[in-house]
């Protein structure tokens, strides 16, 4: 991506609203590296931050139209394609975790190759696959599109992720929800029938598992114990919280578990020594960054919806065929935060990518629909046409 900003001199700063929420949040990773229980583990963090930041910007640098924004999606959703593909390949050769009593599907990568955070890369995917179907008009690619709403369905079953099935399920009934008169009806009773499928022909050992989201008497009882490990986590992120309200203990889960383990937290509230991460978002920022790196955070994702909201108002003057893409990659965006922050109440998903490729792709809209409105023809009133 550097090397085509640099061919096609576009490697610039673009101003965006989101801008300043980046930059702040860059900012006080550094600001907090004197504060932090391990300063070497702040500055090993701080650079991987950095790195994603910089895939940021150039985003927002390369893609000025909207054919290269468009570009950019299709190569996210074809990576994540071989991706799935590799995985499942590697699931069918034997590669997996067995956890929890079943054998639960892995990725091939080592950043999110963990079964639930691979589901949820899964199913963070299937907005934007949504966008390109929406907006193809080929057929080979429209078939194409759903093989891999097919692939998906499956990868996140191997994975046997209950937070990725309530979040897959949480996104087909959005999209059902968000459709409007007698069409919606019909869609969500399909939705419906088509869960119901799906229940009947999974796996026994994965329908036990999902199905101890409500039933805490189903799956083995390691299975309920995990659930109850995501409200440990938050209890001890909040007692850390409280404990440097301001600072934090610092940036990453190194810094997470030292401080954890170190100050015993565990026992201020009466939880089972851990030596593991708060496995929620919430926990996750609230200790890690204080209160600042909350509201900062906070600002980011308002700024991310924003854009999309105000992406969506200018294009409103546009055809439905006009602006098709770009409509639905404003309302993707806005369904992949809501994703994100129904995934975080059972993961610490801060430092995943998606969260700044999405303040970026948001500010490309909002720059490319601002140029739109401005270059759109005008009709001339009769009464000033030369005759």
């Amino acid at each position: 991506m550097i090397l085509v900003s640099l061919l096609s001199g576009k490697l610039l700063i673009v101003t965006s609203s989101t801008n300043k929420w980046v930059y702040s949040l860059l900012c006080l990773h550094f600001l907090l590296i004197p504060f932090s229980f391990n300063s070497e583990f702040t500055l090993d963090q701080n650079y991987e931050y950095a790195k994603t930041v910089l895939v940021y910007l150039l985003m927002l640098a390369v893609a000025d139209d909207e054919f290269s924004l468009q570009l950019l999606i299709k190569a996210f959703v074809f990576s994540m394609m071989f991706y799935m593909l590799h995985s499942l390949w590697e699931y069918h050769n034997g590669r997996h975790e067995y956890r929890q009593g079943i054998a639960r599907m892995i990725g091939v990568d080592e950043t999110h190759n963990d079964p639930n955070a691979f589901g949820a890369s899964v199913v963070l995917s299937l907005p934007f696959v949504y966008v390109l179907l929406c907006s193809e008009a080929k057929s080979f690619m429209r078939k194409l599109y759903f093989s891999y709403f097919a692939l998906a369905i499956l990868c996140v079953i191997l994975t046997g992720s209950r937070s990725a099935s309530i979040a897959f399920v949480f996104l087909v009934l959005l999209w059902g929800g968000s459709q409007k008169g007698s069409k919606k009806k019909w869609l969500i009773l399909l939705v419906l029938f088509s869960l119901g499928a799906v229940w009947t022909v999974m796996p026994v050992d994965k329908r036990e598992r999902i199905r101890t989201i409500w039933d805490t008497d189903a799956g083995p009882k390691v299975a309920s114990d995990s659930a109850k490990g995501r409200l440990f986590g938050w209890q001890v992120s909040w007692e850390m919280f409280k404990q440097k309200p301001f600072t934090g203990v610092g940036p990453g889960g190194k810094n997470f578990i030292g401080y954890r383990m170190a100050h015993n937290v565990d026992a201020v509230v009466g939880t089972v020594p851990s030596p593991h991460q708060s496995h929620n978002l919430y926990g996750q920022v609230l200790a890690e960054f204080g209160l600042p790196g909350a509201l900062l955070f906070v600002g980011l994702i308002f700024a991310t919806w924003k854009n999309s909201r105000r992406a969506l108002r200018i294009l409103g003057a546009y055809s439905r065929e006009e602006g098709l893409f770009l409509c639905s990659l404003a309302r993707a965006i806005m369904a992949s935060l809501l994703l994100l922050l129904l995934l975080g109440l059972a993961g610490h998903n801060f430092y995943r990518t998606l969260w700044l490729w999405l303040a970026a792709w948001s500010g490309s809209l909002v720059c490319i629909a601002e140029v739109k409105i401005v270059c759109k023809p005008r009709a001339i009133p009769l009464s000033t046409q030369v005759h």
